[in-house]
């Protein structure tokens, strides 16, 4: 079982780095838009569209990191207040229907990409089967961090080094 942590450990850092990247080139195209239109008078047709693929993927996959790392709100008035073995099949059951709906966002998310096969975006000319693939992937994703959760229980969370040297989360 390790063994397969590790292997969900490291495909979360490759899915955290392409967050990362996508944000990242997200906001870069917006800045050098709006950077262009107010001192140039220059308008990109490109950009919106980039930064849509980019901020749609970013999310689906960011969903799919807080359900690994558990950082979705959650309300813990009722789990606490119940007897352990009931708080823990609580969780366990938790953890299913998130598998469940991640499976339900994948199976729909492939009817969209099959439906747009031919079809390319309007500025840049990509595939639009690129933009929609962000649903079935991110809901692969939800649903394997999820059964990760039901049948290993959830990873133990980074531990960052603070200023100071303070031991951190």
């Amino acid at each position: 079982m390790s063994g397969l942590r590790g292997a969900l450990g490291l495909l979360a850092g490759a899915v955290r780095g392409l967050v990362v990247l996508l944000v990242g080139v997200m906001l870069a195209v917006l800045a050098l838009q709006v950077a262009l239109r107010y001192a140039f008078g220059i308008a990109l047709g490109w950009s919106e569209e980039l930064a849509l693929l980019c901020f749609s993927w970013a999310t689906l996959l960011a969903i799919a990191l807080g359900v690994r790392e558990a950082v979705h709100v959650r309300l813990d008035l009722l789990v606490t207040a119940l007897p352990r073995p009931l708080a823990h099949a609580l969780d366990k059951f938790v953890a299913l229907a998130v598998a469940a709906a991640g499976g339900f966002i994948a199976w729909a998310g492939k009817a969209y990409v099959v439906d747009s096969f031919g079809a390319t975006s309007a500025a840049i000319g990509y595939p639009t089967a690129w933009l929609y693939a962000c649903a079935p992937v991110g809901g692969v994703l939800i649903a394997v961090f999820a059964l990760e959760h039901l049948f290993m229980g959830p990873p133990a969370p980074p531990s960052v080094a603070l200023p100071g040297g303070a031991p951190g989360r």
